[in-house]
């Protein structure tokens, strides 16, 4: 099983001395924090310290959404009237958040008969459907109120009409030509670009509607934790929310969390957005992944510490399964792929019976990180029916490939990078070659080389544990707020330093001058098995810190290597 190494061309940022200077003598932060600022699109003292500095003052009026009014209005009559109302949310970790959000706003807001759903991945696929309309009407409910889905539902929107059931859509997903038939639609999507929550994930949107009902913020630890979940651009908005939210959840620890944390083996006292993105989402994404999303939605409403171990043990349980399915079909992925990759194929589709349809989105995420390509893996339903997961990258459109293809699919929808499809299993081959034609088409028949944008050029001597506390004023990081990323030159390998940690990490220490680190390649390992690590190099890192055995000390995180 071979992976390509994956190749970079630094792209090393320029500096505007004169403007570094400025920005860091008002704010008085080193030159190197102010680089990084600008470089994250801050152009002023002011955005500077907002961007620094979130608090609730920087949330901007819910009632700037379009249609807010409306769905308040009709939320209100439905209080006054004591009508019945179901909240549909999705089964990823966002739409769990935003239904836990949502569910908790309308009960403050003095709603009684509430219920909720949300779809079986395996069996419904995604969003609102006819016939949980229909099935919600028989139940006596009046209003359905979607969060994270509802932008494409037209069909679902039309039932509803027809049935008398009214609709109110919360959804941040692209929006197609026309909206469906709805009371109101709350979608950033539908607002300018300037928009400060143009980028709100749907725990983003119905956390804004919570705002709008009651007043004041609720659950900012469940906004932030659909927002770190759902890779949505940590600027603006989404920055204030997580920010805030990470505090939150870390000052009252809710104790669904606390219990899931305990079972990563990592404190709420301390997390971040790496934590969230690394050990709570898999496993609250575990559940929906192989069955039903609701058992993660029961433990953000437990309220007792024995159930919400219980739920935190068997989403445990649930990822670790997860994770043993995805290994499994990932090392069949890469087996088919040494049989027929060839440099010059712009893309990766593969598809197969038997393959977990809950899972294989991982899979082609990995996939499109090993080999730089959009990736899409298509699992066969018994019927003949193929569901697929589809990763784009950098500089790749993944609706827009799809909608070329469109002719051969039953169904798709998604985001730039991150798309689902159905297919009828007859068309795949031509599906293949239609998705690498536009592969081709938009981007080109040269060698695809990933960018690796570096931040700052920093000598070793600068680097010290009070940069690396300045640098935690830029959390949290994330989708286009990522770690700064540093360069230093002529680094010289200390002899005989080179390890290899469980067959995949490369940790060796080096030396600028009379500065010493050591440094870690996490997936580095096979670099040292294929080419000679130069004894003069250039290297691209991360400084962070890192404590083993209760000392702290500085490390850097390789991200690439040179020569000198």
């Amino acid at each position: 099983m071979n992976t390509p190494c994956p190749r970079y061309a630094w792209r090393i940022a320029e500096t505007d001395r004169v403007r570094v200077k400025e920005l860091a003598e008002a704010i008085g932060l080193p030159p190197i924090i102010a680089q990084i600022l600008i470089l994250r699109g801050v152009q002023t003292p002011e955005e500077a310290r907002r961007f620094l500095y979130p608090s609730m003052e920087h949330f901007s009026p819910p009632f700037l959404l379009t249609d807010m009014n409306t769905a308040v209005e009709r939320i209100t009559l439905a209080r006054d009237r004591q009508e019945r109302v179901l909240i549909f949310g999705d089964y990823d970790v966002d739409g769990i958040a935003a239904t836990a959000i949502l569910l908790s706003g309308l009960r403050r807001y003095g709603l009684t008969r509430l219920s909720h759903g949300m779809p079986l991945r395996l069996t419904e696929g995604y969003g609102l459907n006819p016939e949980r309309v229909e099935a919600a009407h028989a139940d006596g409910v009046s209003l359905i109120i979607t969060v994270d889905n509802g932008i494409s539902a037209h069909d679902a929107a039309t039932r509803a009409r027809e049935l008398g059931v009214d609709l109110i859509i919360t959804d941040h997903h692209a929006i197609e030509n026309t909206l469906p038939e709805a009371v109101a639609v709350l979608n950033p999507k539908r607002e300018d670009p300037t928009y400060p929550g143009y980028y709100l994930c749907g725990a983003g949107v119905a956390f804004k509607l919570a705002c709008a009902l009651n007043g004041t913020p609720n659950d900012l630890d469940i906004a932030a934790l659909g927002t770190v979940a759902d890779i949505v651009p940590l600027r603006q908005e989404n920055r204030t929310i997580v920010s805030l939210g990470l505090r939150h959840m870390a000052k009252y620890e809710r104790i669904g969390l606390a219990k899931l944390a305990d079972e990563a083996n990592i404190s709420l006292r301390d997390i971040s957005a790496e934590k969230i993105c690394f050990q709570l989402g898999p496993r609250l994404n575990a559940a929906g992944r192989l069955d039903d999303g609701a058992l993660a939605l029961n433990l953000l409403l437990a309220e007792g510490p024995n159930e919400a171990a219980s739920i935190a043990r068997a989403l445990n349980t649930a990822n670790e399964g997860r994770r043993a399915i995805e290994h499994a079909i990932y090392e069949e992925a890469v087996e088919e792929l040494d049989a027929c990759f060839m440099r010059q194929h712009r893309s990766i589709v593969l598809a197969r019976r038997g393959w977990h349809a809950g899972v294989i989105g991982i899979v082609a995420s990995r996939l499109q990180s090993d080999y730089n390509r959009p990736a899409v893996m298509i699992s066969i339903d018994e019927d003949g029916t193929g569901r697929g997961s589809g990763r784009g990258g950098p500089g790749f459109d993944m609706v827009e490939a799809l909608s070329a293809c469109q002719a051969l699919l039953d169904r798709f929808g998604g985001h730039r990078s991150a798309a689902g499809l159905t297919i009828p299993e007859k068309n795949i081959q031509a599906f293949q070659r239609a998705f690498e034609a536009e592969a081709l088409r938009q981007l080109g028949d040269g060698e695809l080389i990933m960018d690796l944008p570096i931040d700052v050029i920093a000598a070793f001597s600068q680097i010290d544990s009070g940069l690396l506390k300045l640098l935690e004023c830029l959390e949290p990081v994330g989708h286009q707020n990522p770690a700064p990323l540093f360069c230093s030159v002529g680094v010289e390998l200390v002899p005989q330093s080179i390890r290899v940690y469980k067959e995949r990490h490369l940790g060796m220490t080096l030396r600028q001058e009379d500065t010493l680190f050591p440094a870690i390649g996490f997936n580095m390992a096979e670099r040292y098995y294929t080419e000679n690590i130069p004894k003069v190099m250039d290297i691209a890192f991360t400084p962070q810190f890192n404590t083993w055995r209760e000392e702290t000390t500085v490390q850097l995180v390789l991200k690439d290597l040179r020569p000198a």
